[in-house]
């Protein structure tokens, strides 16, 4: 009996350090190399109501903010609801789909931001790291917390992620999320 609490009490120490891989906040001058993102209040609700009713059939989700640069900011035009394979713990895009979105894309469009669920706790984990879909530096991965249950009418209570380069993320604090984001 005393092994199987051991074994129960290991397992829970690896499942607790690889869930909760921390990332480093993103520094001033980071932060100042991420353009703000203009959001329609319809992209927001549309990407809430996917996510949330993926969540009440107990799976992680993920959408993608399609937009363009202008010049001080991306602005939102579009969301794609990516072909995608997804369980309780993650969500693939498999390559012919990535590839496919890809080719969609008009000219000076480009994948924005990453939205996607988790059932508990909004982190950004090693799978998140490696298979995420956007590749672009300072990208930005959020990450709903609780399978979107309350919806999005903004992005507060959810986790961001930058890409600062090859599989290096860093997150943005509270207050960078509340000035890098204008909802219209």
């Amino acid at each position: 009996m005393d092994s199987e609490k051991e074994d129960q009490s290991t397992n829970s120490y690896f499942e607790d350090a690889y869930f909760s891989v921390a990332k480093p906040f993103a520094t001033v001058d980071e932060f100042a190399s991420i353009l703000p993102h203009r959001i329609p209040g319809a992209i927001l609700a549309d990407t809430g109501e996917f996510l949330r009713a993926a969540g009440s059939r107990g799976i992680e989700g993920v959408v993608l903010w399609i937009g363009r640069r202008l010049k001080d900011c991306f602005s939102v035009e579009r969301m794609v609801i990516p072909e995608q394979i997804a369980s309780r713990w993650h969500f693939e895009v498999p390559l012919e789909e990535r590839i496919r979105i890809a080719m969609s894309l008009a000219e000076e469009e480009v994948v924005t931001v990453q939205v996607h669920t988790h059932e508990q706790m909004a982190f950004h984990s090693p799978t998140d790291d490696r298979k995420a879909i956007i590749d672009r530096r300072w990208a930005l991965s959020v990450v709903v917390p609780y399978f979107c249950s309350d919806g999005l009418v903004d992005l507060r209570g959810t986790a961001i992620f930058a890409l600062r380069g090859p599989l290096d993320w860093v997150e943005l604090t509270p207050e960078q999320i509340n000035a890098l984001f204008i909802y219209s």
